[in-house]
């Protein structure tokens, strides 16, 4: 099994307060890691959590998130953004929009399309693995990946 970790979900990994949500989260992606399961994320998903971190360390508050951030790297392979990525996600972004489901505006960078191209092109690289996008947002990622919440990728 191979999981993309959306933002919102290295969000809850690098909270250095483990308690609840966040304490779930971590040992959800511990006992996965044991069993072997593939890590990867974007790196516009990683700079997303960071750019908020660094603002608030700037802003006097603590360094422990972005640390933990920066942790998580150990564990989690991060895919960039190249010429491939960028024009699957042009073909998936112009099909969003002829089928009536943007999932953001016109002018945004479109985040969840940019994932949705990772994704599909992981499925190409490794067919017949089971490659899932682990997220909060299934309303726009579910379009075009499969995406599930994290509590319910086993």
């Amino acid at each position: 099994m191979l999981v993309f970790l959306d933002t919102n979900i290295l969000g809850l990994l690098s909270n250095p307060k483990k308690e609840g949500e966040s304490l779930a989260c971590q040992i959800w992606f511990e006992r996965l890691l044991a069993r072997g399961v593939y890590f990867v994320s974007s790196s516009l998903c990683f700079y997303e959590l960071k750019r908020s971190l660094i603002l608030s360390v700037k802003q006097g508050g603590t360094s422990k998130g972005l640390q933990q951030v920066n942790n998580l790297r150990q564990f989690v392979d991060v895919l960039i953004v190249d010429e491939e990525v960028a024009n699957m996600a042009a073909e998936i972004w112009s099909i969003s929009r002829l089928q009536g489901t943007p999932t953001a505006a016109n002018n945004s960078l479109d985040i969840d399309i940019i994932i949705a191209a990772h994704w599909q092109l992981l499925v190409n690289q490794f067919p017949g693995r089971y490659i899932v996008v682990s997220t909060t947002n299934i309303k726009h990622l579910g379009l075009f990946t499969e995406a599930e919440e994290w509590q319910n990728i086993n």
